[in-house]
């Protein structure tokens, strides 16, 4: 697969163009990359890849963020604790699913959490975190400047200044 840069600071590292469930994004800071669900794939050994070619001889933490505890966006969360180390951060309501490894009837391997978002809504560096509830109670929405990450959650732009919405099976430039 080849990597994508989709928005500034944005990349996409896998999707369902190359073989993957579901999309996953890559988010650049100053100082920080987030990576953006799983792809769907319990062992994403692809869009792993993806995202140490990118963060190659750069110094910056790597934090997992899942959308929700779906499939789509978790099932690979146990493989990136293993191989790299990776800091994975979900919402309380759904970080049960995610220690249990099943979330709405669908399984796959189990990991605990980094860090449990309590919150309805928070920011994390430059990101604001909200939770929207659906599809899963702990599902949330990421912005991160014009950008909205969204998951499985079905939206539209609320606000004229959002230019992305990017989520698990597509995304879309207003």
């Amino acid at each position: 697969m080849s990597i994508a840069r989709i928005a500034k600071g944005v990349y996409m590292v896998a999707g369902k163009t190359y073989g993957y469930l579901a999309n996953s994004y890559l988010i650049e800071s100053e100082d920080t990359f987030y990576l953006v669900d799983t792809g769907g794939n319990e062992q994403p050994t692809e869009l792993l890849r993806n995202v140490l070619e990118i963060a190659k001889e750069k110094t910056k933490s790597m934090n997992v963020i899942l959308t929700s505890c779906l499939r789509d966006a978790a099932a690979g969360a146990k493989f990136l604790v293993d191989m790299i180390n990776a800091r994975i951060i979900i919402h309380e309501r759904d970080s049960t699913g995610l220690r249990m490894g099943s979330c709405a009837k669908e399984e796959y391997p189990a990991t605990s959490p980094f860090m449990v978002i309590r919150e309805k809504k928070t920011r994390l560096g430059n990101l604001e975190i909200i939770r929207s509830s659906s599809p899963t109670q702990g599902s949330i929405i990421l912005r991160n400047n014009d950008s909205l990450f969204v998951g499985a959650s079905r939206l539209t732009p609320f606000d004229p200044k959002i230019k992305y919405i990017f989520g698990l099976y597509e995304y879309k430039r207003y």
